[in-house]
């Protein structure tokens, strides 16, 4: 037991002596002593396995941060999606008012005989009555005082007039397009009277002359006459001559007119609450 507690009291001392010769060394030595160069070469050996370890785990780690911070990524998508479907339907709901101002903008500036009548502004529905293949329902009725066989006008012509059924708040249109709402009509810049009448599907106007005397030419513009049981009032415009199939003179003839209205497209009308007679008598065209 003595001898193994001298042993170790001897090492003791010869590492004390060692540690106290090399913490002398390393203060005393000169820049590129012997130490100096250890601990360079240390670090050179250190430093690229340090750097190699950490661009292998620095994706590793950025991949569990990812992972930590993908439900926050989540919410921010499904909030500026919200965000952008929220704009979106504003845009569309700007357009739609818009669209339309312009229309019931470009109603209430006609410059007409038939603008000064009583009238009422409705808006076209987009389904179609059951009872008629081309009309339209529009959102006023017998309480704004729309009755049958009423004249129906846009901006840009005759649209067609008003059957039944009508309700307080609704009404029917039956189109000029419809075989069953023909118009009295005649060739603008001259007396030729006759018939307006639509074709259906077709969207081009068919007219018939009555007792012409005279030659119809294309881009000859029809209007009504006004001799229709006094339903539509004289002078409203109709479409624009667009063929003549032979002679005008001859039973057989055929006049192919293109409306003015777009019967696909509309929007808002203007419903005549005074019969067409009505305004001829007050000095209306025709």
């Amino acid at each position: 037991m003595y001898r193994r507690s001298g042993r170790g009291r001897l090492l003791l001392l010869v590492f004390l002596a060692l540690s106290i010769v090399i913490i002398t060394l390393d203060f005393r030595q000169n820049e590129g002593g012997p130490l100096e160069r250890a601990k360079d070469i240390s670090v050179s050996i250190v430093a690229p396995i340090q750097q190699g370890l950490t661009t292998v785990f620095r994706p590793v780690g950025g991949f569990f941060a990812s992972i930590g911070e993908l439900g926050g990524l989540r919410s921010k998508n499904e909030r500026l999606e919200a965000e952008l479907e929220a704009a979106q339907s504003q845009i569309s709901a700007a357009r739609a008012l818009e669209q339309d101002f312009t229309a019931l903008s470009r109603l209430n500036n006609m410059e007409e005989p038939w603008t000064a009548m009583d009238k009422v502004t409705a808006r076209v529905y987009s389904n179609v009555s059951s009872n008629y293949r081309w009309a339209r329902v529009i959102d006023k009725g017998r309480a704004d005082g729309i009755r049958p066989d009423m004249a129906v006008v846009n901006a840009n012509g005759l649209v067609g007039k008003i059957v039944k059924p009508v309700t307080e708040h609704e009404a029917t249109v039956l189109l000029l397009i419809d075989p069953r709402g023909a118009a009295g009509a005649r060739i603008a810049d001259r007396r030729d009277t006759g018939k307006i009448q639509g074709n259906g599907d077709n969207d081009r106007l068919s007219l018939e002359l009555i007792g012409s005397n005279s030659d119809v030419f294309p881009a000859d513009m029809v209007i009504t006459s006004g001799y229709d049981e006094g339903i539509f009032p004289p002078g409203i415009p109709i479409g624009i001559v667009d063929e003549v199939i032979g002679d005008v003179r001859a039973p057989d003839h055929t006049i192919v007119v293109e409306p003015f209205v777009n019967f696909n497209e509309l929007d808002y009308v203007l419903v005549l609450l005074e019969t067409g007679r009505s305004v001829a008598e007050d000095g209306g065209r025709g």
